[in-house]
């Protein structure tokens, strides 16, 4: 048998799957953790980060409550 991940608890997604929701690369998302933008994560265990659901749709909607976690600026299309 493979050794596969558990999911995340419901409500929360792994940090690939937050990626894939926010639209945007993991790479992206771990760069963004980095420099404290972006939505807030949660460290599970040595390597894992999860997102809950709800703090996504408020980081994408401008609703974080915590200052410093501010969207990115965009570039214009």
């Amino acid at each position: 048998m493979p050794n596969t991940p558990k999911p995340p608890p419901k409500g929360w997604l792994w940090s690939e799957d937050a990626a894939d929701y926010l639209g945007v690369h993991v790479v992206t998302l771990y760069r963004w953790r980095r420099d404290g933008i972006g939505p807030k994560g949660v460290r599970h265990g040595l390597r894992r980060y999860r997102y809950k659901v709800s703090d996504l749709d408020a980081w994408m909607n401008g609703e974080d409550a915590d200052a410093k976690r501010a969207q990115p600026a965009r570039a214009a299309a």
